[in-house]
């Protein structure tokens, strides 16, 4: 019989706010972190709104030392990892340190700091650069950081596998203490926007323009908004958390990925591997279709990605597909990428913990092609599972299922 694997603390760094208690208010109240961007100057380019992070005051979570060799992806890791440790109320103590590891997703990490530092090595020489700057560049730098900061001896790794990281980072974690890697992982995903993140969608026509809002599935949407944060979770194995008495949020209790490739013209080949990556999930978990109360999508108001989506989940669902309600949080947070399936983690647990449906905001032009029961108004409902839809441009499917623990 599989190990269950639980979750006992939530660290939340968001646009939608500091703390799963702000991020969740804010999330099913359907206000917006989207709007004009302050931290670029994007005056010379057509799509001007994302979603920042604001508010954070680093020092609260770890201290003064050495934060200004830090970058925000860093900032926003390490605390949203504070968070989630003190909410779990763990204690990583010299015996649970070496039985205790860190696992994050990130699909571009520090990629920003590492260019700018290789090319002030190149633009000033090598001696001329401190080596202070190379402190926080490199994409596992994050990780190490925390694993450090906690004293985390088992593992610290990244995992980059695009717009699924942050899924696939969780996904393996459940793996790694089911099989008596690790007792407890410290598992999410954690990105942040830059310049150079924004032109490498910008250029490839992927953001939204005109209104410049995220209306996934809507017949209007034409492409998504940039967001940052770090969503990180306190993983055990249940018979551990049980044994020290804490606070289980839920379960997670399957996992699937396929690859699909990414050629558009071969929208019936991705169609079937995100379905078939669904139904990897659910016989993980040892469920079926009809026990999934509520589907967190992936749904980033992308034209392709939401219509592939789409019709994934109504080849696995079938009729139902019309009746099962489907939230997708990034009509209100903007696509995240490496960090959205522990986005949609966080809220998938606060809804199964609070009775609640969160809003799909914008949602106001049915699309005839993606006929889903997207809910567009928060209600109560007895959420016991809930299927996590990630989904890469790339070709990458993975899904999550987060069920009440009993």
């Amino acid at each position: 019989m599989k190990k269950k694997v639980v979750i006992t603390g939530i660290g939340v760094v968001s646009p939608l706010g500091i703390g799963h208690q702000d991020f969740w208010n804010n999330l099913v109240s359907g206000n917006s972190a989207i709007a004009p961007m302050e931290g670029l100057d994007l005056s010379k380019y057509e799509s001007k709104n994302g979603a920042e992070v604001k508010d954070l005051n680093t020092e609260d979570f770890l201290g003064r030392k050495g934060l200004r060799y830090l970058n925000n992806g860093t900032k926003f890791l390490g605390s949203s990892a504070k968070m989630a440790v003190d909410d779990a109320n763990l204690e990583i103590d010299d015996e649970l340190s070496n039985h205790t590891g860190i696992l994050i997703g990130s699909s571009l990490g520090n990629f920003a700091q590492t260019t700018d530092y290789f090319h002030d090595i190149i633009r000033e020489g090598p001696s001329e650069v401190s080596p202070m700057k190379s402190y926080d560049v490199a994409l596992n730098s994050s990780v190490n950081y925390v694993s450090v900061f906690f004293k985390m001896k088992s593992f610290a790794r990244t995992i980059s596998s695009g717009f699924t990281s942050g899924t696939d980072a969780i996904g393996n974690a459940v793996k790694l203490i089911q099989n008596g890697k690790a007792k407890v992982i410290i598992a999410g995903g954690v990105e942040q926007i830059s310049l150079d993140l924004y032109m490498i969608f910008y250029l490839q026509k992927m953001l939204a323009t005109g209104n410049e809002i995220s209306m996934p599935f809507d017949k209007r949407r034409d492409g998504f908004i940039m967001s940052e944060g770090s969503y990180i979770f306190v993983m055990e194995e249940a018979e551990h958390a049980q044994s020290r008495g804490a606070k289980i949020y839920g379960e997670i209790s399957g996992y699937g990925s396929l690859f699909s490739g990414n050629r558009k013209s071969d929208i019936e080949k991705r169609v079937e591997k995100a379905c078939n990556a669904m139904k990897l999930c659910i016989d993980d978990a040892g469920t079926s279709q009809d026990n999934i109360d509520l589907i967190s999508a992936n749904g980033n108001s992308g034209k392709l990605s939401d219509l592939i989506e789409a019709n994934a989940v109504k080849e696995l669902f079938g009729e139902k597909s019309e009746e099962i309600p489907v939230h997708a949080i990034k009509s209100t947070l903007g696509e995240s990428y490496g960090a959205s399936g522990a986005a949609q983690t966080a809220s998938a647990l606060l809804s199964i913990n609070n009775g609640l449906v969160p809003p799909t905001i914008n949602y106001d032009e049915k699309d005839p092609e993606c006929n889903l029961n997207i809910v567009n108004e928060k209600h109560e409902r007895n959420t016991n599972t809930v299927l996590i839809n990630s989904f890469d441009l790339s070709g990458n499917n993975s899904c999550l299922i987060i069920k009440k623990h009993e």
